[in-house]
Parts: C-alpha cells; structure tokens; sequence
C-alpha cells in the first residue's frame, strides 16, 4: 500500500546532511506577526490659552498646582516636506534656466567668431590676388607694353647715363 506524505509531514522531514561548519535550524517556525497599524494621533485637550499669568513668583509663569507639561505632539511630516520639495524643484529650474541661457551665449558667441574667421579667411585670398597682380604688372613686359601705349619708343642706340656734368664717375658729389 502506497501512502504519500501530507505537508506537515514533509516539513518535520529531517534535513540533508549538511555542509561542513552549517549547523540546521531546528523547531518550528512562527507564524508572522501582523503589521501593527499606524496610531491615530490623539487630540489634544482643549486648554484655555488666555488664562492671565502671574505677575512674579517662584515658578516664572507657571502656577504650582498645574501638572507636567503634556507631550508636544509632531506636525504631520507632509507639511513639512513641502517647502523642500519647491526648493529643490526651484533649483533645479533655475540651473536649467541658467544652462540654458550660458549654451546660448556661447552658440552665439561661436556664430560670431566662425563669421570672423571666414572674414579673415576672405581677406588674405583678396590680399594674396593682390600682391599677385602687382608681381605680374611689375614684370619687364608688362611695363614695356604700358610705355608703348602711353607713347614711348624703346631705343637700344643711346644708353642715358645720369651724370652730374663731371667726367670722373667714381667720386662722390659734394654739395648734394
């Protein structure tokens, strides 16, 4: 007759053997206590908080047949929470509005000096065509065809040496 275990059974079921240096748990387990519910907080008793002081006296205020102080109660923490959850909120706002405000700076300021460079870039090309046009109108032929054209004729006879009216060419001129 074949029998099968129930589950209390298979529970009280002793363990394997166990590994070196382990020792098993034995005993029954207990049963898990329930969440104790949150306290409802108490309302304080009505106290008459226009009652007249005295004027001097040993206790400062307190008359002496009055008992201990009652125990101040917490203010919930939510209105607590509020003030710092808008402040850290607030920040974060106004670090943003900041980044936000400094990554437009700089892309302008990055539009601006990319312009300026392309300028710069602009001008030496018209400076280098420049100084290419007065090398090209500085060569020997260039400046023969502008004599031609303003009338001149290009004589290989005479040579016009500059001579100040003495013969010697090698000293210098006094009175210059």
């Amino acid at each position: 007759m074949l029998t099968t275990r129930t589950e209390q059974e298979s529970r009280q079921a002793p363990p394997k053997a166990p590994a070196r240096g382990i020792v098993p748990k034995t005993g029954q387990r207990r049963p898990e206590a329930p969440h104790p519910a949150k306290p409802v907080p108490q309302p304080r008793p009505e106290t008459d908080r226009r009652r007249p002081r005295p004027e001097s006296g040993p206790s400062r205020g307190r008359p002496a047949a009055q008992g201990p102080r009652p125990a101040v109660q917490r203010r919930p923490a939510r209105r607590q929470r509020a003030p710092f959850v808008l402040l850290v909120v607030g920040l974060l706002c106004g670090g943003l509005v900041s980044l936000l405000l400094l990554n437009t700076v700089l892309a302008r300021d990055s539009i601006a000096a990319s312009r300026l460079v392309d300028e710069i870039s602009t001008a030496r090309q018209q400076n280098e065509q420049l100084q290419r046009e007065i090398e090209q109108r500085k060569q020997p032929d260039v400046i023969a065809e502008q004599a031609e054209d303003l009338g001149m004729k290009q004589s290989l006879d005479s040579v016009n040496p500059y001579t100040t009216g003495s013969t010697e060419t090698g000293q210098a001129v006094q009175g210059r």
